[in-house]
């Protein structure tokens, strides 16, 4: 047996506090301490076979509405078949002498919790062991495996809440709203009107907004600006993926975006020492702020991992993920199969991280050179659309870029139409227009 075997065979559990624990439950006239454990805990989280036929028992009478006592227990166990595997009469006679209060009874389940997520972690590194012999998963695939198994799983069945207590929460939420004391976990997009047409004022905790348009239309732009307003105004933390802009020309239109200066004035010594002292400062505070990039992903995998970085190290909220086509697929995949794999992957991500995630896309040419952008243009896969909570299209007002091109006192801007195409909590079909400013990145 070799020694990862070994660690395997004796695996971390706690028989003294999952008989306690069970015999609390079952303490005559008293189901307080099974209704305060029972979110917490599964019969599979015990380790003996035993505490798992008398947990399961218990639960199962509770769901019937029946008595939780030890003659019940014993009617029950004898339906399953049971009786002989707890010891018989004598074996939970005995184990309910050592009933706890439910103050201790509450610390034997949170350890019964901790040793059945020790379980997980180590059966989730023999796969990964195995995985790395067999050869048959990449390391990025492998990695991505045992660091979900380590944040996710064991989390057990501490994420399954009852439907009542869900609902009491939003009952709470409604009186907050109402009193005007409530604060949505959204991130506001600080553009004209489009917070009010999104149901909750802003792109919500594990939702999706997928930003398309045609090439040269303020996709990254329009991306990069609502990042600007989230630190500035909001004090979020955000990630970024830039997987078609280097690191210096992003860090460039950062401070274009938030300085409202556009750098080849400076550059070309044009500007007045005042715009010159605001890029200056500018760039001396972005330093400190809570903005986060990577230009490297190499699957979805690879993007779920580094994510869950930027969220546990840094407590990011807002993520830009530009763009979408960018991320590597599995080769073995067609083209929309893959783009529709990775699009599942990053819905997925922004419900169990919960953080809200802009996502740039492409759209096809038939798209592109309509003028008008429907919801097929898409490009590469209509599951692009189906992931999304909300689809944001964007396309110049007079059919192309270089026509919608004005001039006001900030500048030359596009004005671009958009239109929410898509939109789970508010109004579809509607928009509005951008004056998008070309050289300092701003929307108006």
């Amino acid at each position: 047996m070799s020694q990862l075997d070994l660690l395997i065979h004796n695996q971390p559990h706690s028989a003294e506090a999952e008989e306690r624990l069970i015999a609390s439950c079952l303490l005559p006239g008293d189901t307080s301490v099974y209704d305060t454990v029972r979110p917490m805990l599964e019969a599979e989280d015990f380790y003996t076979l035993r505490c798992q036929l008398l947990y399961q028992s218990i639960g199962e009478l509770a769901l019937e509405g029946k008595p939780l006592n030890e003659v019940a227990i014993l009617e029950h166990l004898k339906k399953l078949q049971g009786l002989d595997e707890v010891g018989g009469v004598a074996g939970l006679m005995s184990l309910m002498d050592g009933a706890s209060t439910p103050a201790e009874a509450l610390f034997f389940a949170h350890t019964v919790v901790e040793k059945a997520r020790l379980r997980e972690l180590m059966r989730s590194c023999r796969v990964a062991v195995e995985e790395v012999e067999s050869e048959k998963r990449s390391y990025d695939e492998i990695r991505s495996s045992l660091e979900s198994s380590i944040t996710e799983k064991p989390m057990l069945s501490q994420d399954k809440v009852n439907i009542g207590a869900s609902a009491q929460e939003l009952l709470e939420d409604i009186e907050k709203m109402r009193a005007g004391e409530y604060e949505a976990d959204v991130v506001r997009t600080h553009t004209n009107r489009l917070d009010d047409y999104l149901g909750n004022r802003g792109i919500a905790a594990g939702e999706v907004m997928t930003v398309a348009a045609p090439t040269s239309c303020g996709k990254s732009a329009l991306a990069l600006y609502i990042v600007s307003q989230a630190v500035a105004k909001d004090g979020h933390a955000c990630g970024i993926f830039s997987l078609e802009m280097p690191q210096k020309q992003l860090t460039k239109r950062l401070t274009q975006v938030i300085s409202g200066v556009n750098l080849r004035s400076v550059e070309e010594n044009t500007a007045t020492e005042n715009q010159v002292e605001r890029v200056q400062k500018t760039i001396t505070d972005l330093g400190e702020m809570p903005i986060f990039t990577s230009h490297c992903v190499k699957s979805a995998d690879d993007l779920y991992s580094q994510t869950r970085q930027f969220v546990q190290k840094h407590g990011v909220k807002l993520l830009v993920i530009d763009y979408l086509q960018l991320i590597p697929f599995d080769a073995r995949k067609g083209k929309a199969e893959g783009i529709a794999s990775i699009s599942h992957k990053i819905k997925q991500m922004a419900i169990d991280l919960n953080i809200a995630v802009i996502l740039l896309a492409q759209v096809n040419r038939e798209g592109a050179k309509s003028g008008h952008l429907k919801l097929y243009d898409l490009k590469d896969s209509g599951d692009i659309e189906n992931d999304a909570d909300v689809v944001l299209l964007m396309y110049p007002s007079k059919g192309d870029v270089e026509s919608s091109k004005d001039v006001d006192s900030q500048g030359s801007y596009t004005s671009l139409n958009y239109e929410l195409a898509k939109n789970r909590e508010g109004e579809r079909d509607i928009g509005g227009f951008f004056k998008f400013y070309h050289c300092t990145g701003r929307f108006v």
